[in-house]
């Protein structure tokens, strides 16, 4: 890649906040694009504090000013076919993604990566405490919601970047390389960005493109696409979830831990193998403390509340069926009834929930719906489930309350939160708030 002088950063979230001021660090001339008039976006999170009027755009507007730029950073959610990048695509402007641009200003700082549909922010969360359990210095970011940018922006030494990675930003990565990699699983999601799950698959294994022979991969195998990258060069390790290695579960006493269900065992497993990796000292000790005292991740089956004989989780993060039912399965030994909330946007017309429900008929006493889709999903699962419209989170707590529910009301969407939330994050935190406020 040439010289740089102009860049644009395509999207005004944390991420491209962070970019911008990278950006401005290495004295690069930069840009802020964004959706909309920039009188309406320009003073949130500071931006007029980073950026002039005149260096701040509408999507539509700086269409024309794409293909003259050195460099565009996009955010996750814009893709390399939005029609106002062609032009700049069909020149050959080098378009990367936070992750990538951070990446190029740090990598003398070795990299953990961590992808998957199901489990990322979790391990992520794992790998990164436990590691500064070890008494080491990490930073922990990308997808996990704090800028890969924020690392080169603090110009502190760290030992690993421990970095959560999206198939989208991987999308647009080209000098990227992780030392440890981590795909947790693949099963369908994202068919808003993908026509076929393995174009989803695909995405992911982009994280590869730079591994080798040196670098070490952890893979799940609740991955029909392994076969993919059979022949990589990488050491490999495989784990099962419910099945995990014998060597593992006989090391480890889980019947302390403070979070719940068999996919967090697995997911510990991956943590473990991680610093088993690194050659971390006296790890069995430092792990079985560590599985002791993690207390989990927000929105990520949260415990939240008991009153009155009823206990309220929140699992804002699901935005699919695998994390739902990952969360049903949590439940499995719990006594009392389980009542289930789901719901938010749809994605394609064609998704379809019940196949993946079915299983858990005889565990779910109740499912309230809500969102968009409050009616579509009523209507598929009436004949199989007892289903409430619950509409939305007030409501659904205003019946469960004038209902006196007892046993577990799990709130696990399975949808994402764009209908009536910012993000899951927001979507999680007004869970939280009105389940206090109202029960």
């Amino acid at each position: 890649m040439g010289k740089i002088n102009k860049v644009a950063v395509f999207g005004m979230g944390k991420s491209g906040k962070a970019a911008v001021q990278l950006a401005q660090k290495k004295g690069e001339e930069v840009f802020g694009v964004n959706k909309g008039d920039p009188f309406t976006w320009l003073k949130q999170d500071g931006l007029d504090q980073l950026l002039t009027p005149c260096m701040a755009s509408s999507e539509d507007d700086f269409a024309r000013h794409f293909p003259k730029m050195d460099l565009i950073i996009i955010s996750p959610g814009i893709p390399l076919t939005h029609p106002v990048l062609t032009e700049a695509v069909k020149k050959g402007v080098p378009i990367l993604s936070e992750i990538e641009y951070a990446y190029q200003s740090s990598s003398n700082i070795p990299v953990i990566a961590i992808t998957g549909s199901n489990g990322k922010t979790t391990t992520t969360t794992m790998i990164a405490e436990a590691l500064r359990k070890s008494g080491k210095r990490v930073f922990c970011g990308g997808n996990i919601g704090v800028p890969y940018c924020d690392l080169p922006l603090s110009g502190e030494q760290f030992d690993y970047a421990v970095i959560e990675v999206s198939s989208f930003q991987l999308e647009t990565i080209h000098e990227f390389h992780p030392q440890v990699g981590l795909i947790l699983n693949i099963v369908p999601n994202h068919s808003e960005r993908y026509d076929a799950v393995h174009d989803y698959a695909k995405a992911k294994f982009r994280m590869l493109t730079n591994m080798n022979k040196t670098d070490s991969l952890i893979l799940g195998t609740e991955n029909p696409f392994l076969a993919d990258i059979e022949n990589h060069p990488s050491k490999k390790d495989f784990f099962t979830k419910g099945n995990l290695p014998q060597d593992f579960k006989s090391k480890f006493d889980f019947s302390n831990a403070r979070v719940r269900g068999e996919h967090n065992e697995a997911n510990f497993y991956a943590a473990w193998k991680t610093l088993q990796t690194l050659g971390i000292q006296n790890l069995d000790q430092l792990f079985q403390e560590f599985i002791n005292e993690f207390a989990g991740v927000a929105h990520r089956l949260e415990f939240v509340l008991s009153k009155n004989g009823l206990s309220v989780y929140n699992d804002a993060k699901s935005t699919n069926s695998l994390a739902t039912s990952t969360a049903i399965k949590a439940f499995k030994e719990s006594p009392g009834p389980l009542y289930l909330i789901l719901g938010g946007k749809l994605r394609s017309e064609g998704d379809l929930f019940l196949p993946d429900l079915l299983p858990f008929k005889n565990q779910i006493t109740e499912i309230f719906t809500i969102g968009d889709v409050t009616q579509r999903l009523f209507d598929e699962l009436k004949n199989d489930f007892s289903v409430t419209m619950g509409k939305d989170l007030v409501n659904v707590f205003k019946m469960a309350k004038e209902r006196k529910l007892k046993g577990n009301l799990v709130f696990s969407p399975a949808f994402p939160s764009f209908d009536q939330f910012k993000n899951y994050v927001d979507r999680g935190e007004k869970f939280k708030s009105w389940a206090k406020e109202i029960l």
